[in-house]
């Protein structure tokens, strides 16, 4: 969490400091107003100072990027780094607002800059919403959570575990090698089952007080189910393809309740003692979907840099040239 819990004594201090110049801001602003009887523009002395300010906070915000990328830049730490450039984001706001008339401002430069500017702050703002609530989803409905780079990587591999799995208990579907009647097969690699032993190896998934990881199960394996040809076919079918692809694969498994009514058929239809490996392949879908859960947030968690980043480069040219401008013709 960026801001609150165990955060909030140095959230604090930026809140008091915000609030603080902020309230002085607009008091001395609004007693220029008076003073003057105009509303005050960038020229006057307070829209004057504030445009100072405002520009040497967004020049503070650009610097976060190459403060990340370049070794040399990195003073004081990411978090201090990070709460500065929200804070200092947020005080931008009114000092630039009120420098920029409060938004009465003419000329197409000044109108480009400002609505930059909205969306900058616009972007940042979701981002922070999203940085603030997201983790705890990603917590509470992906007990499964994986490295992002390696959801795939993990998918793949639990495909392969359910294949390991299906031909080790499952009589083949039209009388097949059991090698043969599942395509792709991950017959690279053979230690995934002990003969001798009569255990199979599969990847399961575990989360106890918070911490998620990968983590290895034996199933004992005495031999072949009789009568679940049609566990076979129907994972050929449905299941691999899905626990392959994921919902990009289109299937109806990706949906829960489509899931849990597939899975009671197949029940319905299997041998009651083919219930452990059914359950086990329940579980590998329900893994699947959170690997998908994970993906779609984790986009939504940092989609909003792609808009946010290049605007606010976009920002910083502006204002590099608004700056000179609004010299020459003071």
């Amino acid at each position: 969490m960026i801001i609150g819990g165990k955060t909030w004594p140095q959230d604090r201090k930026w809140v008091i400091a915000v609030l603080a110049v902020s309230v002085l801001a607009v008091t001395a602003y609004a007693v220029e107003w008076s003073a003057v009887g105009t509303l005050p523009g960038g020229s006057s002395h307070s829209g004057f100072l504030y445009g100072i300010a405002g520009g040497l906070i967004i020049l503070f915000e650009l610097l976060l990027w190459p403060r990340k990328h370049v070794r040399a830049w990195r003073i004081g730490s990411a978090q201090a780094w990070l709460r500065a450039h929200v804070w200092l984001g947020l005080l931008s706001v009114p000092l630039v607002v009120m420098h920029a008339k409060l938004f009465f401002i003419g000329g197409l430069l000044n109108l480009a800059l400002m609505w930059t500017f909205v969306i900058v702050i616009g972007s940042g703002v979701w981002g922070l919403v999203l940085q603030q609530f997201l983790p705890k989803l990603l917590l509470k409905h992906v007990p499964a959570e994986t490295i992002y780079d390696q959801i795939e990587h993990v998918a793949a591999q639990q495909a392969a575990d359910a294949e390991n799995l299906v031909r080790a208990l499952c009589e083949p579907v039209g009388g097949v090698s059991d090698h043969e009647f599942i395509p792709g097969a991950a017959e690279s690699e053979p230690d995934d089952r002990d003969e001798e032993a009569g255990y199979a190896v599969i990847t399961g998934f575990r989360s106890m007080t918070g911490i998620q990881g990968k983590v290895l199960e034996t199933v004992p394996i005495h031999s072949v189910i009789p009568h679940t040809q049609e566990v076979a076919r129907r994972f050929q079918e449905a299941i691999l393809p899905y626990l392959r692809a994921g919902v990009a694969g289109g299937s109806p498994l990706a949906g829960r309740l489509e899931s849990w009514q597939f899975f009671a058929s197949l029940r319905a239809d299997a041998p009651a003692a083919a219930g452990d490996l059914i359950n086990q392949l329940e579980q590998m879908c329900e893994n699947r979907r959170q690997f998908d859960l994970q993906s779609r947030l984790h986009g939504w968690l940092h989609g909003w840099l792609l808009v946010h980043v290049p605007v606010s480069v976009a920002l910083g040219i502006l204002l590099a040239i608004h700056v000179p401008v609004a010299l020459w013709y003071w």
